[in-house]
């Protein structure tokens, strides 16, 4: 059997994807604006998560633009 190890393991490095562009909202979508919306609140309150959520909502929108 292996002996656990009894120091922690090398930190993961994950690629900063900080500089990648954001979704536009589509004119005239009132979901893509409302998640524009959300999102420009969410960075103003430096709450990152939902600044991302509402970029993959937007990405994957439903109504497909």
């Amino acid at each position: 059997m292996t002996k656990p190890r009894s120091y922690p393991s090398a930190p993961v490095v994950l690629p900063d994807r900080t500089d990648e562009l954001e979704p536009t909202p589509v004119e005239g979508c009132a979901g893509c604006t409302e998640l524009a919306k959300v999102r420009d609140w969410a960075r103003a309150g430096h709450d990152m998560t939902t600044v991302t959520d509402c970029n993959v909502l937007m990405r994957k929108h439903p109504e497909g633009h």
